[in-house]
């Protein structure tokens, strides 16, 4: 196998080497003149020394260099475990960059729930009385060729095989016929080379193992009735003093995927956004699984190429802070108002990359929603993109009227602002008045969705059937009066998309004055969206009840805050990466908990929440 001894190690000097190498010479010297049969070996005197070769003479630099490298330390012999098994292995990982440890965590934890949870200490006895092996009568665990149940079964890392060891030996011959180099023993996990011939240890692999058998053991604590009776796993929970000392003596493990980006002049919006877009898990499994590769692409001034380049240096395992320029000139050229070195609103960068990665995508359409019912499939608009509804209906004639627009943004307005118009989805619209008034001028992200959908009475509008109506007793167009108070509209949620970005808006303009509505705004950590669908306000017009409906949660992964005036002011940005947050300030990255991002609520300006269930089209 793969031998974990080294060498003994010397501290040589030149006139030593020079000593081993002359032996070396005349040790060869001897070998290379066979004697003869029956002639007698002449005697050598031990101070006879061989006069050694040109071109040895010339090369003792160079071989006393090389000996002197095999040694400089004289410290005791320690073992190192390396930490890739073999080459093969190493070759394995680094072509399975993020991917190479899912089916050995998959394969293990299946194991070990086999062989553990639940199965009697002791061999069980079948009806006839004989003693069986528990593995042979308990384990799902088979031969995928001869379905043999035996100890030695290997999993292979590559596919769903699973072949015996022994007699058959379809895990060699699975092998043999797919090149598939890698199995796992199923009961010991034991990692094997098929080109080596052995089993190997490698850190990455071993520490898998560590971490799923501990996971085991706390579902086997949690177990009420354990066949198997054994002591009881309880996690160590470290003490104030342990705590210190952990603290004082450990070093955190660096974040991979995570990096500052240099503020290039004003640009801390566009760094806020990008953060979001880097961390947010949609759009990272599509760049990273491959599909969009920019040295495959080659349309230049591509933003998706631009957006797959920040993925491959972000995960490239350096750490210091990244000059987004090839993004920020990319932009320029596709956005002109967004050029220059002026101090520009994220939400409009959010919506210019939006749709300068729809147009760069292969799989998009003209249109995000087109009158035929197509869905654009580019990475954007399958993360952001959802549908909304807007429902006219008349109160004289019963008319109902729906109206369906692409959504990528939902518009909160907040209650004390400059300006009391109300926009919905980057529009203005008609003249309305709101009578949600009871809702009071508190700003939290329910009570602006219900202002949001809350139904609303149109002042002069014309309902289509009640004209016609009209004209069929030969009133004048001109003379037909206009609804008053007859016609209400509501919003609604037709379809949610898989991220949803909450934009609050803080900044509103009057004439030629802008100002900033800096009113807290409280949001969640989690929401259920179900009462904001379309579907929902079906029900209740019918009179049903929410508890029908299944419930559409989301969860709080970025948030990006305003701080200072409209023209002097700053973005940052609060992220969350397995389960961590993390503030991106521009070049800055440091941690943070939930609790502080809740607090910036009087500098949130874009939220984004995740759905906590996907569908498999939506990955």
């Amino acid at each position: 196998g793969n031998s974990l001894v080294q060498e003994p190690q010397f501290l040589l000097n030149e006139t030593s080497t020079k000593i081993i190498l002359m032996h070396a010479v005349k040790l060869k010297s001897r070998q290379s003149k066979p004697i003869k049969k029956g002639a007698k070996r002449k005697a050598e005197t031990p101070n006879t020394v061989l006069p050694l070769d040109q071109s040895v003479q010339n090369d003792f630099p160079n071989q006393i260099s090389n000996a002197r490298r095999v040694v400089q330390s004289t410290q005791p012999f320690k073992p190192i475990p390396p930490k890739n098994g073999c080459l093969h292995l190493k070759e394995y990982k680094e072509n399975n960059r993020y991917t190479y440890l899912d089916n050995y965590n998959t394969i293990a934890e299946l194991s070990m729930h086999w062989y553990r949870i639940g199965i009697p200490n002791e061999g069980v006895r079948d009806f006839d009385g004989l003693r069986r092996d528990r593995e042979i009568i308990l384990s799902p665990q088979k031969c995928s060729m001869c379905s043999f149940k035996g100890d030695r079964l290997h999993a292979c890392l590559d596919c769903v095989f699973i072949g015996c060891w022994r007699d058959q030996r379809h895990a060699l011959k699975h092998f043999h016929g797919t090149t598939h180099t890698f199995a796992m023993d199923i009961v010991r996990l034991a990692l094997f080379c098929f080109k080596c011939g052995d089993y190997v240890y490698d850190l990455d692999f071993e520490t898998a193992k560590t971490l799923q058998e501990v996971r085991v053991a706390e579902k086997e604590s949690n177990l009420k009735e354990p066949c198997a009776k054994r002591a009881r796993y309880v996690s160590w929970q470290p003490n104030s003093e342990e705590a210190a000392n952990i603290s004082r003596n450990s070093t955190p493990l660096p974040c991979s995927g995570l990096r500052g980006l240099f503020n290039m002049g004003a640009t801390c919006f566009m760094n806020a956004i990008l953060q979001t877009f880097l961390t947010n898990p949609l759009i990272k499994n599509y760049f990273m699984t491959d599909k969009h590769n920019n040295k495959l692409c080659g349309t230049a001034g591509c933003m998706c190429c631009e957006i797959d380049n920040l993925f491959q240096e972000f995960h490239s395992g350096e750490k210091k802070p990244y000059p987004p320029c090839s993004f920020l000139h990319a932009m320029w050229l596709s956005s002109k108002e967004l050029a220059g070195y002026a101090e520009q609103d994220a939400h409009e960068f959010y919506l210019a990359a939006i749709n300068k990665m729809h147009s760069d995508s292969k799989e998009s359409i003209s249109e995000p929603l087109s009158s035929n019912g197509q869905k654009c499939e580019c990475v954007m608009h399958k993360t952001f993109g959802g549908v909304f509804q807007s429902r006219i209906k008349c109160k004289v004639c019963n008319d109902v009227k729906t109206k369906e627009e692409p959504l990528v943004e939902w518009q909160l307005h907040l209650r004390g602002s400059p300006t009391q118009q109300k926009k919905k989805n980057g529009h203005t619209k008609a003249s309305i008045e709101n009578d949600a008034d009871e809702m009071g001028d508190k700003n939290t992200l329910q009570l602006c969705l219900e202002r949001y959908t809350a139904e609303e009475q149109i002042k002069d509008y014309k309902c289509d059937v009640c004209n016609l109506n009209y004209l069929e007793a030969s009133v004048p167009f001109n003379q037909i009066p206009a609804s008053s108070e007859a016609c209400t509209r509501r919003f609604s949620c037709k379809k949610l998309p898989p991220v949803l970005t909450f934009v609050v808006e803080r900044f509103s303009r009057e004439g030629k004055t802008t100002s900033k509505n800096e009113a807290p705004f409280e949001f969640p950590e989690e929401i259920n969206m179900t009462k904001w669908t379309s579907l929902a306000q079906e029900v209740l017009e019918q009179g049903g009840s929410l508890d029908e409906l299944p419930d559409f949660k989301y969860n709080l992964i970025s948030v990006v805050n305003h701080e200072g005036k409209i023209n002097t002011g700053h973005y940052t940005v609060y992220c969350k990466n397995r389960d961590q947050w993390f503030l991106f300030d521009d070049h800055a990255v440091k941690l943070a908990d939930i609790d502080d991002v809740l607090q910036s609520k009087r500098k949130a300006y874009l939220c984004f929440y995740i759905a906590d269930t996907l569908e498999y089209d939506q990955l």
